[in-house]
């Protein structure tokens, strides 16, 4: 595997994290093809391929309220299981949205992009709709690859969203909000250090 660099926080939860993904403005669109992903879910493969992974979510919000979410087992599968997520055993204080329910679990999911249909929605392409490369079920109770919207918007909630902290709408006028800030991140479960 070639050697890469890679934003690391050796801050959080004991340190040892590789950052996986961030978003902090609306400066990368995440609405790519697939094989623009595979390039990056190539990596992440080899990354979690061996031994047993944790990823930890950092969410915040436009009220500066920080909330995260943690998979003790964290896995992406290789292309030819079309980089099927694995992220269960969850603590935290954000909620399990990739477990939400039966119809929207991420967990066990393929991905899909707007041009590689992967979801289990019968009526269409979850990754054309929300416009965005995700993990799709039926479709959706997290998309942290949405739209990154920097106030209100309207329509289709396709926004940055995790769907068991709150819905992030405007009951007055029904616009919505975006997360202002996420990353994704992980590390060996067995992180030298931890107790």
């Amino acid at each position: 595997m070639p050697v890469l660099s890679a934003k690391c926080d050796m801050e959080a939860a004991g340190g040892g994290w590789t950052v996986i993904q961030a978003r902090h403005d609306g400066s990368v669109d995440f609405n790519r093809t697939w094989q623009e992903y595979r390039e990056g879910f190539g990596t992440l493969y080899a990354l979690t391929s061996t031994g047993q992974h944790q990823l930890r979510i950092e969410l915040e919000d436009w009220h500066h309220q920080k909330r995260e979410a943690t998979y003790n087992n964290f896995k992406v599968a290789s292309e030819a299981q079309r980089f099927r997520l694995t992220a269960r055993e969850y603590s935290g204080d954000a909620g399990n949205a990739l477990s939400y329910s039966k119809r929207y679990n991420h967990d066990g999911r393929s991905f899909s992009t707007s041009d590689r249909d992967n979801d289990r929605y019968a009526g269409g392409n979850c990754g054309q709709y929300y416009g965005a490369g995700w993990w799709f079920d039926a479709c959706l109770a997290a998309n942290l690859n949405g739209h990154y919207y920097g106030g209100r918007y309207s329509g289709v909630t396709n926004g940055i969203y995790w769907g068991t902290w709150y819905i992030l709408t405007d009951g007055r006028t029904g616009e919505r909000y975006s997360f202002k800030q996420v990353e994704m991140k992980t590390r060996p479960k067995l992180f030298p250090g931890l107790s």
